[in-house]
């Protein structure tokens, strides 16, 4: 009988650091792409005042869809757990965002 054996990046952490580093990465560059005249901070000061910034931070998650789906497609079932924990804070900050 074969044991099972898991692999070193099959582990929730790995998971969770792709799926909180992703939407950054992504949203980073976006900024890059569209907006290379100003700095950073007042990007992030015009997309809060026009209420933009929780609308494209959200759009952004939609990539961990992906890696959630790479993950369990090569059988890292607990890295996949990791990407959805990290989707699910993303969720709770849009969700304690709105309330305020």
């Amino acid at each position: 009988m074969p044991k099972n054996r898991k692999h070193k990046l099959d582990t929730v952490g790995t998971g969770l650091l792709a799926g909180l580093a992703l939407p950054l990465v992504i949203f980073l560059m976006v900024y890059l792409v569209r907006q290379p005249g100003i700095s950073f901070s007042e990007y992030l000061t015009g997309l809060w005042r026009i209420h933009a910034l929780i609308k494209i931070g959200s759009l952004c998650v939609f990539a961990n869809l992906a890696v959630f789906w790479g993950f369990l497609r090569i059988k890292y079932e607990r890295a996949a757990r990791g990407v959805l924990g990290a989707t699910l804070l993303y969720a709770f900050v849009v969700l304690i965002s709105k309330a305020a």
